[in-house]
């Protein structure tokens, strides 16, 4: 019947679509689509005009002249086969005629479809989509995209063209994933700005919903209060003023001892889902030898150590890596775990399993150049070290062996500058008669060329490269991690700062006996230095594990000593990270992996049936004089 209605054989009426003058004609069978969908049923059965006239004029489209003529012949085609093909292009008009029809199969399919292809450059649209046409599970899950990634969809341009109704719900959900209220007053603006004439009435609604409490004072005294439009309002003249106020009086309540998040109302503390600046300690070693699976964090803001999740292997000598969205570490002097590679997911508070390294390794580099992670060198148990260079993609997770290094590189540090050049710190074997069998070097690896080049030093970019420099030559630095960090800069420049004479002044404020730690874990902060942890180098057969920690402040170009870790710990790696509040609340508590958890059973398994078979032993040991006397 589909070949009949494409040659206009027996067809009994007439689809007319778009406006008056400009409507497309397409003839079809009454029967077949009062089959295809109620829609069409009382329309051809009742007393209305279109039965008696033989043509339904189907006006009132979302796009001017009707839907497109490839869309609607494909629509009525599936009413006849019940086949269509969907794509990216069709999929809004196919569903918009799907739901003026009632094609209830049709408007589901198109919401899968649209569930598959969700992403971040599509997910207001398809959001707005769903509330159309009452699509509720696309509509949740396109939700929740947005409100985990709400800092980067408010980067693009699709979120301003949003009606005042989806702004202010946006704006009122406290779990929007946000960098700071200050990005949100901004956006706000820039919504209003979009269309000033229609939109300006709006804007004390929207301001409303800020938390402006969680704006920096001076922020809010010189951006916010002079704004024309907040100025221009009564209202919103007294919340800034309110919020003002409420700073001063954080400030006395902190200088008291008597600041309490617990009773603040929810307008006071930050959204659920605002990203704080938290210090990620990962893995490493506690007293006893027992590797931590626990992961801790300093959350910067509140002064505080929070709990994080545990990771899956038990990490000593590892490596980490902070991208965009992740936290990736690998490696680890224990050989069970020593090609195991996770991930962490800020937005969902996990750890994730990703490939495995290639070769089983620690001590070696791990750094980002566009998009891909990079493996450079290392050490393992039974090597002298490794030349290994491997890139990771992500998207693929995958990894690959390039061409490897000139030399064996160890105890490895990288910066990259230009999203291109990994300036590496370590050490290489050399011969016996020296100090102690390695010494160091600083190389240059081009990404693009795969080249190495050997250079004097670290580029003097920014406190975190000259902190390392000043301490370059020392056990102290030999023995720490260092988190990567890149630099937006180019390598002309980057080349311009290489200096082997690094100022020592950074070392000034910081108390001597730091730098007799070995093991500590070293990470930046915009222009700020910490060092986590560590042991003490002593003559002790114990080592005496550290908790301490170490801010150097650029502001007041000074150390100072933060508040010890929930428990000491060495060899850990550390890093910065932006975390959603909702995770860093109260006091988090996280259960062991079920990998580790059975695995120290068995350990303990293992120990007591070492106990028991020494108690044997002991017992037979004492009953065999008694047996010689006895004979």
């Amino acid at each position: 019947q589909n070949e009949q209605r494409r040659h206009g054989l027996y067809c009994d009426i007439t689809l007319a679509f778009g406006g008056a003058g400009t409507a497309r004609e397409y003839r079809a069978h009454r029967s077949v689509l009062a089959a295809a969908t109620e829609y069409f049923t009382p329309l051809f059965s009742g007393g209305f005009a279109e039965s008696r006239s033989g043509r339904v004029e189907l006006q009132k489209w979302s796009s001017e002249g009707g839907p497109d003529p490839e869309t609607v012949e494909a629509v009525v085609s599936f009413m006849y086969t019940g086949t269509i093909r969907v794509s990216p292009g069709n999929v809004h008009e196919v569903l918009e005629m799907a739901d003026r029809f009632l094609l209830t199969r049709l408007k589901d399919f198109c919401a899968e479809f649209l569930k598959k292809k969700l992403n971040l450059s599509n997910c207001v649209a398809v959001h707005s989509l769903a509330h159309m046409y009452s699509l509720n599970q696309l509509a949740l899950k396109a939700q929740d995209m947005i409100r985990r990634n709400f800092h980067k969809v408010i980067q693009d341009e699709e979120f301003y063209t949003l009606p005042f109704h989806l702004v202010r719900d946006w704006l009122s959900d406290s779990e929007i994933t946000v960098d700071s209220e200050e990005i949100l007053f901004e956006t706000v603006l820039k919504w209003v700005q979009k269309n000033p004439e229609e939109r300006e009435r709006y804007f004390e609604d929207l301001f409303k919903l800020l938390r402006l409490s969680q704006m920096k004072p001076t922020y809010l005294t010189r951006h916010v209060k002079s704004e024309q439009l907040v100025s221009s309002s009564e209202a919103c003249v007294k919340l800034v003023s309110e919020a003002v106020e409420s700073h001063a009086l954080r400030s006395e309540n902190l200088q008291s001892g008597n600041l309490q998040h617990s009773a603040c109302p929810a307008a006071l503390l930050p959204r659920s889902g605002q990203n704080m600046d938290v210090i990620m300690v990962i893995g490493g070693v506690s007293e006893g030898g027992d590797y931590l699976s626990e992961c801790v964090g300093y959350f910067i803001d509140e002064d505080r150590w929070v709990n994080l999740p545990h990771i899956h292997n038990h990490l000593d000598g590892h490596a980490v890596a902070v991208t965009e969205s992740y936290v990736y570490v690998a490696g680890s002097m224990e050989p069970g775990f020593a090609k195991t590679m996770e991930r962490y997911n800020p937005n969902r508070n996990i750890w994730e399993q990703v490939s495995n390294l290639i070769t089983r390794k620690h001590s070696f580099g791990l750094t980002e150049v566009k998009g891909n992670l990079y493996s450079i060198g290392g050490h393992g148990n039974f090597s002298p070290g490794f030349k290994d260079v491997a890139i990771y993609n992500p998207k693929q997770d995958k990894w690959l062996n390039l061409e490897s290094a000139p030399k064996i590189l160890r105890d490895v540090k990288a910066v990259s500058v230009e999203d291109r050049f990994v300036y590496v710190a370590a050490r290489t074997p050399v011969d016996s008669d020296s100090e102690d069998g390695l010494r160091a070097v600083i190389t240059r690896y081009d990404a693009e060329t795969r080249q190495w080049q050997d250079v004097e030093s670290l580029p003097l970019i920014d406190n975190y490269c000259s902190f390392q420099m000043s301490v370059a030559n020392t056990n102290f630095y030999h023995t720490a991690s260092c988190c990567p960090k890149s630099y937006p800069i180019d390598n002309e420049e980057a080349k311009g700062k290489i200096s082997g004479r690094a100022s020592d002044e950074i070392l000034e404020s910081l108390p001597p006996e730091v730098l007799s730690i070995e093991g500590a874990a070293i990470c930046y902060y915009k222009e700020d230095v910490f060092i986590i942890g560590g042991w003490k180098n002593s003559d002790d057969i114990d080592k005496q594990y550290r908790k301490e920690a170490y801010r150097y402040c650029a502001e007041r170009k000074r150390w100072m000593l933060l508040p010890p870790m929930p428990q000491p710990r060495c060899r850990a790696t550390a890093c910065h990270v932006k975390i959603p509040f909702r995770c860093l609340q109260g006091t988090q508590r996280y259960p062991m992996p079920q990998n580790l958890m059975w695995q120290k059973d068995r350990i303990r398994q293992m120990q007591e049936r070492q106990m028991q078979e020494m108690h044997r032993h002991s017992l037979t040991l004492r009953r065999m004089p008694r047996s010689q006397i006895e004979c």
